[in-house]
């Protein structure tokens, strides 16, 4: 039998494969959509935000583009278009000019697919024409996706030079299923290096910056997504957030795999509003992706669960993980969602930390042997063939890291005993979700990040977690007090086996100051147990609703 062509591919020169791939998708931008001199200067030295008011008159944006992008509600838009208001092209034109402006000043992009983005969205708008309906939920709405999502005719790179020559066969399930609900597919966004890193980095592209604050990670793996959506360049995203395994089709997701089914990966929407995560998820399962994506379960979408709540609610909140201690900001953001929902009449519970350190330090031990339990063997022959380098803090692993069989079924045992144990909280408390920090910190400066822990864990259970903006850091506010810095600090979990996450230590030296973190949004997590996406669902609108009550007093 004759081995697959495919990647990795043998390539000569890292820096000029990198550098064709860059001026590529520059050039891909129309000369109408590039930044006049003046401001693509200040873009080039990184000190131009996506959102400067002289980009909005500078000539690239009619009035009728920037009321289009302005919207954030995916329903919203998807009426003006059923309805004729907008036409599916100029939807479409609009978010790509704001793709190309956010790409110019971020680096968010891989692939700007303009031409056929505009082929596909005429064919929507003379469908409509034609035969007076639309041609599924998402009729004419431009979508982006992770650069991880295979688009047939298009290059997937998962942020490794020796990816680059390689071009998707066929659509991934997550990209048809998008397209068969009538999406526009018009971009794919950057990553970090092989997925391997909570920031998006890669020696393609280099560090994708954050729309609010350049000197700020974006986060990762999926921070092109999160970056084009924040920059207004995207009302609806495709990443990594995150359904419980396997609800989502996976076929077509192009990454280096070692054939491990140790760690959980859930495939999701990013969207500027909860509507959109609701709409991403009901086209996905409209399409029933598991009659041709092996392992999609057979759950349809259950609108009636995913409704506001009516019902109270019983909300359980982890204050600190005994990992690393949230920063003033984002326990801020915390209190005013606790704040929200108790003035609602819910009821809200703190879990205990005696039962939280303990489940939570264990977790993240056991996530992160997980992750590189291979010592590096897959992804470090795929960053080889090109002879580019590891960018530092992707977790790439190590000889130290690698665990033999015997040690790899222990860990299961452990994740297993551990999700027992959590079992029994849901149990204790009675609790319909837990409400945490996302992360212990705001968006970092680049390549600073501390840890994922608050994060990591969950990934670890399989549970459903979404995340919901809250505020931004306020350097009056969250002024750290002498308490905090003079706290306890937590030992830091598999320093050796594990170095790329940082500890306790690390994150007060960081959080020197607030202005550290000048602009960044604050946001905060809902935990749903395996498999209750659209319960998750439901509960973010209930305290997305309240955030937007709170926010008109």
């Amino acid at each position: 039998m004759s081995k697959p062509v495919g990647p990795p591919f043998q390539i000569p020169d890292w820096r000029a494969a990198a550098l064709e791939k860059r001026q590529s998708t520059a050039a891909s931008i129309p000369e109408a959509f590039r930044l006049p001199s003046g401001l693509r200067e200040k873009s080039e030295a990184s000190v131009l935000l996506p959102s400067d008011p002289d980009i909005l008159v500078c000539g690239i944006l009619t009035p009728l583009d920037i009321e289009i992008t302005s919207i954030t509600s995916v329903s919203v838009l998807l009426s003006g278009i059923a309805d004729r208001v907008y036409t599916a092209i100029e939807v479409t034109s609009a978010f790509c000019k704001r793709a190309a402006i956010a790409h110019q000043c971020t680096s968010c992009l891989t692939e700007f697919m303009y031409e056929r983005a505009m082929i596909r969205a005429k064919e929507l708008d003379d469908y409509l024409a034609f035969n007076g309906r639309t041609i599924g939920m998402l009729h004419g709405l431009p979508v982006s996706l992770k650069d991880c999502f295979d688009v047939e005719d298009v290059n997937t790179n998962a942020g490794l030079v020796s990816w680059l020559p390689y071009i998707a066969r066929r659509n991934s399930a997550i990209a048809q299923g998008l397209l068969n609900a009538g999406a526009v597919l018009f971009a794919k966004t950057n990553s970090s290096q092989a997925l391997l890193m909570v920031e998006s980095i890669n020696n393609i592209f280099g560090v994708v910056k954050n729309p609010y604050n350049l000197g700020l990670s974006v986060g990762g793996s999926s921070g092109g997504e999160a970056a084009l959506i924040a920059a207004n360049g995207s009302i609806l995203g495709s990443g990594s957030l995150k359904p419980s395994k396997e609800r989502m089709p996976g076929r077509g997701v192009s990454v280096p795999r070692s054939g491990s089914e140790s760690v959980n990966a859930g495939l999701g929407p990013l969207a500027k509003s909860v509507d959109g995560l609701e709409l991403w998820l009901k086209a996905q399962l409209a399409s029933e992706p598991w009659n041709e994506s092996p392992g999609c379960l057979p759950m349809r979408w259950n609108g009636v669960e995913a409704q506001r709540p009516t019902k109270k609610l019983k909300v359980a909140v982890i204050w600190d993980d005994g990992i690393i201690r949230p920063t003033p900001p984002v326990t801020r953001a915390i209190q005013m969602v606790v704040d929200s929902l108790t003035n609602a009449g819910h009821c809200v519970v703190s879990l205990p930390s005696d039962r939280i350190f303990s489940l939570h330090r264990h977790g993240l031990s056991c996530t992160m042997l997980s992750n590189a339990q291979d010592g590096g063997r897959t992804v470090l022959h795929h960053i080889a063939a090109s002879g580019e380098p590891v960018v530092p803090r992707t977790a790439v692993g190590s000889d130290a890291s690698a665990l033999t069989a015997e040690e790899i079924f222990a860990n299961h045992l452990l994740r297993a005993r551990l999700a027992g144990e959590y079992d029994e909280l849901w149990r204790d408390f009675e609790m319909d979700a837990i409400l945490a920090p996302a992360t212990p910190h705001p968006a970092n400066p680049h390549g600073q990040y501390i840890s994922n822990s608050y994060a990591t864990v969950y990934n670890m259970l399989d549970y459903v977690a979404g995340t919901i903006p809250v505020t931004t850091v306020d350097t009056k506010l969250d002024v750290a007090d002498e308490n905090w810095y003079g706290g306890e600090v937590y030992e830091r979990i598999e320093p050796v086996r594990f170095p790329y996450d940082k500890g306790d230590k690390e994150m007060k030296k960081l959080y020197s100051s607030p202005l550290v973190f000048e602009n960044a949004p604050v946001g905060v997590q809902i935990l749903c147990r395996r498999l209750r996406e659209e319960k998750c669902i439901g509960i973010l609108k209930e305290i997305e609703r309240l955030l937007e009550m709170t926010n008109e007093v």
